[in-house]
């Protein structure tokens, strides 16, 4: 191009002591870099020689083509005086990912333009030819992309670079202009206009468009790739309409000959840049084995557990999505009322619930109402919601307005369904959705059931109608099987409920083993405990960490004490604290027996905890030879009849349904011994 054509060969902003005011008096005096030269070279003065060496090495730079000494020289708002001298050293840029969080999501397409043509790289392929044409490029076009685009690509090539290289992001230059808005609305409010079948397709279709193609339909990727160039088009449109109707005779005068990008631009040719079948085949196979290699198998650890999952809703007059998930197979319902949930819930019997709803109130808060005296202080949001927003996963607030009676169905669920003996996790489908890649229900309820039969759930929903409440049911169910397998991340704070979020990397257990004993008073726990703790497992008591409590209030611990101090806990809704209490007092030991558990909530609390590293082992003994032991070791001041009966262990014998093994007790010590070693020979 030659040098009276380029916007830089006017331009003097990058001169040193040269402010905005004397650039736009040099521009009243028509002057270029040559004349200004040959105006101060008619001077004779040291300061002028430095000016006129200043600008030889801008003229020397523009003869060369050296884009590089102009960025160093250029202040960031002025790079479409660089984009327009030098086009030919100009990518546009467009990316279409899965999603907005470059930790769930990833990019699916890469579409650029530079000098009027039009490139296209796609996930599962050689991303060469792409990142030669970037790293040859001096300045990228982007909409968002100091924000979005760079920081995918960033992380997609273990990279800097992209975030690095100049970057004249349209959104930022269009507001200097009063132009607001996504790039749609600017292209509409400039006249750029897309083909009729495109003019509704958004972001959202990008995505839906992606998983259809990977399901097997090739003609998504042909809009997928087309809506990509007119994305990356519209932004050359946009950048053109910014530059000559509000820069161009305005800020900057009329000179040079810029030349637009948008014109000079070649119409897509989608036979040029759309893959072969077999490069689209093997772009599935990439991204199963490498990108969404999550599948049933990956979960057999599972095995036949019964999960149910529940998409609850904040009102009995919504649906409530309701599954049972055993292994690959699910069956879904919809409810409307706590009844009609319980009445399922009672039916399959679960081993674990799993729900998709805020299940704690943020730390500090007492009531999900705004009237909470606290809601300034504590706000409405917990810390597993502001770390997915975080990490750019969109969630609600627990305690936003539209969100508080769901909250509170949640909260008042979870603890019934506990106090029942069930364990209950909190989920959330979308992120669910999100680390296992497949598309969340707002995207296509359609592409959500094909991805859920493809990563290998069976039902009626394949063959069924079924609304798009029993599929986030389906999730749900789908996340205890993440729990239960260990390819989980708990979100939380121990103030608040762990949200458990599916992962890549199996977690390593807190506990190898933990044991829980249970049985009626003078079974023989704590014999059985102490001979554990002599096997190398760190003993604890329920009624050792009561009696802390009543010790740091200064008050008596004998036994009778102690179970009324327990009763009390239980009837305050306290069984939670205390249990968080022994798992304070076990964190650093891997291999754990717990002395004394005597509600459903205990069991329910270790299950939550360790699943399937926690073992409820029941102590079962005759009532004559408890009661001639309760005797025998003496010290109470009540007779056996009333121990037993005591409301601390009206839940006891409850325990025993859930228990993973029984050992009888009415033996020896040495026979009692032995069943314990053949228990823990199973467990190995």
């Amino acid at each position: 191009m030659d040098l009276k054509d380029m916007l830089l060969f006017y331009s003097f902003s990058q001169l040193k002591d040269v402010s905005e005011q004397r650039e736009r008096d040099y521009w009243a005096e028509g002057k270029t870099l040559s004349s200004l030269a040959d105006c101060f070279s008619n001077q004779q003065s040291l300061f002028e020689d430095s000016r006129i060496s200043d600008i030889s090495d801008c003229i020397q730079a523009l003869q060369a083509g050296n884009v590089d000494f102009f960025l160093d020289h250029v202040e960031h708002r002025q790079l479409y005086r660089i984009a327009y001298s030098f086009p030919r050293d100009v990518m546009f840029l467009d990316i279409e990912t899965t999603g907005l969080s470059t930790v769930y999501h990833y990019v699916t397409c890469v579409g650029w333009l530079i000098n009027g043509e039009y490139g296209c790289w796609l996930q599962g392929t050689d991303p060469e030819y792409f990142l030669s044409s970037f790293r040859a490029a001096k300045v990228i076009v982007t909409f968002n992309g100091t924000r979005f685009d760079c920081k995918f690509l960033d992380r997609k090539f273990h990279t800097s670079e992209f975030s690095t290289k100049a970057n004249l992001d349209l959104m930022f230059l269009c507001r200097r202009f009063g132009l607001s808005g996504g790039q749609k609305a600017i292209e509409q409010s400039l006249g750029f206009h897309r083909p009729e079948s495109l003019k509704e397709a958004d972001g959202k279709e990008a995505i839906a468009l992606w998983y259809s193609f990977l399901f097997g339909k090739r003609s998504a990727l042909e809009r997928l790739i087309n809506y990509n160039f007119h994305d990356v088009l519209g932004m050359a449109y946009i950048l053109d309409r910014v530059f000559f109707d509000k820069i161009y005779g305005r800020s900057f005068p009329l000179v040079g000959n810029p030349q637009p990008f948008y014109k000079n631009t070649t119409m897509l040719n989608l036979s040029r840049v759309l893959p072969s079948a077999s490069i689209c085949a093997t772009i599935r196979k990439t991204i199963k084995t490498e990108i969404s290699n999550f599948s049933q198998e990956s979960l057999r650890d599972a095995g036949n557990y019964r999960i149910v999952g529940i998409d609850l809703a904040g009102k009995t007059d919504s649906r409530t999505g309701l599954c049972l998930l055993i292994g690959p197979m699910a069956r879904t319902e919809v409810a409307h009322t706590d009844e009609d949930i319980f009445h399922f819930v009672e039916e399959v019997r679960p081993d674990i619930i799993s729900i998709d709803a805020p299940l704690s109130l943020p730390n500090g808060r007492n009531s999900v109402y705004d009237d909470d005296p606290s809601r300034d202080s504590a706000g409405i949001m917990r810390y597993c919601e502001r770390e997915l927003k975080r990490r750019n996963v969109n969630c609600y607030p627990a305690l936003i307005r539209s969100m508080q009676e769901l909250t509170r169905r949640g909260i008042n669920l979870a603890e019934q369904f506990r106090k029942e003996g069930y364990p209950v996790i909190e989920c959330f489908p979308g992120a669910a959705q999100d680390v296992v890649q497949l598309p969340r229900k707002r995207t296509d309820e359609a592409l959500l059931k094909t991805g859920l039969s493809r990563f290998g759930i069976k039902g009626r929903f394949q063959r069924d109608a079924v609304c798009h409440d029993e599929l986030d049911a389906i999730t749900a169910s789908l996340v205890g099987q993440f729990f239960i397998s260990g390819y989980y991340e708990p979100l939380g704070i121990p103030e608040e409920n762990d949200m458990i979020i599916p992962q890549r990397e199996r977690r390593a257990p807190a506990h190898t083993l933990v044991i829980g004993l249970a049985g009626l008073v003078a079974a023989g726990k704590t014999t059985v405990g102490k001979y554990l703790n002599r096997c190398n497992y760190h003993y604890v008591r329920y009624s050792q960490i009561i009696e802390k409590g009543l010790a740091d209030h200064c008050q008596t611990t004998n036994r009778d004490d102690l179970r009324i101090a327990g009763a009390k806990l239980f009837q305050n809704n306290s069984q939670y604290a205390l249990n968080r209490r022994v798992a304070d007092e076990v964190a650093a030991f891997p291999r754990v027996v717990i002395d004394g558990m005597r509600h459903l909530e205990d069991y329910t609390f270790w299950k939550e905890q360790c699943f399937s590293n926690f073992i409820l082992i029941f102590i079962d003994t005759d009532y004559e030879l408890r009661a001639t032991r309760f005797t025998t070791r003496g010290g109470e001041n009540i007779g056996y009849d009333t121990a037993v009966t005591h409301p601390a262990e009206a839940e006891v014998f409850a325990l025993k349904d859930k228990a993973d093994y029984t050992i009888k007790n009415n033996g020896t010590l040495d026979e009692l011994y032995t069943s314990i070693h053949r228990v823990l020979e199973s467990l190995v």
